[in-house]
């Protein structure tokens, strides 16, 4: 299982990063061994720097695709405060090397470190990287094998300093905090008519009148259901017209989703009560049912989420601490010879990797099934 995994973990990795060049002359030749930010004892190079850059380019492009668009023509276009996507792109990619530098710079106060087996699989990995492209593109890039291990080393101790920056955070969380209700409801729509020529139509008297008789209708089917709280509501709302649906859905007390007049109505519910009159809420008439008053799936997921809310906010707060104390300092003149253009594109390329068929767990193969998610969402 551990040799499958590095294998896993270099084909990822090859994955993420083998870049190779699509269209363009693109920009000048830049000098990939100038300091791009210098801090204290770190130095981050304009070849690491552009090499972030292009994963964020390439990655971008990628997901363009798949939704059936294309970057072309959006890194001139105007991002607001007189700056270009381009722009804020490469402003992005500053901040997070400066933020990575600043965790590396802490490591020590938290006794992080990268292990001898780390540092070798990132050699391995900036390696493999460099075999897997062109020569003419990592002279484009003015990338090295060292600039490579650098990015390397910086996500691995990104990825180790979360924890025990955040390891103090409280995290308990009571259920009045975190409570989440569930309703069952039937939505009677009383929003403007859609016309053919793109207008809307207000609907008149007659006709709310008309969907409020709907919504009563349901209303009255369901108190007569021999057990209101397990009663099939959809299937009696579609008794009234097979157009209605019936949804459930989780709210607290901050939820903005869910109709004021709808909460009102069933704030003083128990489990399984139906609210005794329809509802007149914005642009529909409801029909509603409180299953759970308190719902303990979605409270112990909205506790999870107050949790991770809380650790981000003590994370980003130590980071912004460690910001005013320490000195980064970005050479703009050098980053502005780094181009994002239409000219210059790039695209992630997946290489050939050999696979072994070894005996697997269903551990195992869980393990692999994850990590394959999670390289096709970040790609």
């Amino acid at each position: 299982m551990k040799k499958l995994a590095k294998k896993l973990a270099c084909a990822v990795l090859a994955g993420t990063m083998g870049l190779s060049m699509l269209a363009g002359c693109g920009s000048d030749k830049i000098d990939g061994t100038k300091p791009l930010i210098t801090g204290g004892e770190e130095t981050i190079t304009i070849g690491t720097g552009n090499l972030m850059l292009r994963m964020n380019q390439a990655q971008m492009a990628s997901y363009y695709a798949m939704m059936g668009g294309s970057t072309a023509g959006m890194w001139e276009q105007d991002a607001g405060n007189g700056k270009t996507y381009a722009d804020t792109t490469k402003e992005s990619v500053t901040d997070q090397l400066k933020t990575m530098v600043l965790l590396k710079q802490h490591a020590k106060d938290y006794d992080v470190t990268v292990s001898e087996e780390e540092k070798k699989s990132i050699e391995e990995a900036a390696k493999a990287f460099t075999e897997a492209n062109d020569k003419a593109i990592l002279e484009k890039l003015a990338v090295t094998q060292a600039d490579v291990e650098m990015l390397l080393e910086l996500y691995t101790y990104q990825n180790k300093m979360y924890a025990p920056m955040t390891a103090d955070v409280d995290t308990n969380v009571e259920d009045s905090e975190a409570a989440q209700s569930k309703i069952t409801y039937c939505r009677v729509d009383t929003g403007d008519k859609q016309n053919e020529d793109g207008t809307t139509t207000p609907l008149t008297d007659e006709e709310k009148k008309a969907k409020k008789n709907q919504a009563q209708a349901v209303l009255d089917k369901v108190k007569a259901a021999e057990d209101t709280g397990a009663a099939d509501m959809d299937a009696l709302a579609k008794e009234v017209d097979e157009n209605l649906s019936v949804l459930d859905t989780t709210f607290g007390k901050d939820d903005t989703l869910v109709d004021e007049k709808v909460k009102e109505a069933v704030k003083n519910l128990k489990d399984g009560e139906l609210c005794g009159e329809v509802v007149e809420g914005e642009n529909g008439y409801y029909v509603v049912r409180m299953d759970s008053v308190l719902d303990r799936g979605a409270t112990d997921q909205e506790k999870l989420s107050i949790v991770n809310e809380r650790k981000q906010e003590a994370y980003n707060d130590l980071i912004e601490d460690w910001e005013k104390d320490t000195k980064l300092t970005v050479d703009e003149k050098e980053w502005k010879k780094v181009t994002l253009t239409d000219a210059d594109q790039y695209t992630i390329k997946q290489p050939e990797v050999e696979t072994e068929e070894p005996v697997e767990t269903q551990v195992d193969k869980d393990a692999e099934d994850k990590t394959k998610e999670s390289t096709e969402t970040a790609e």
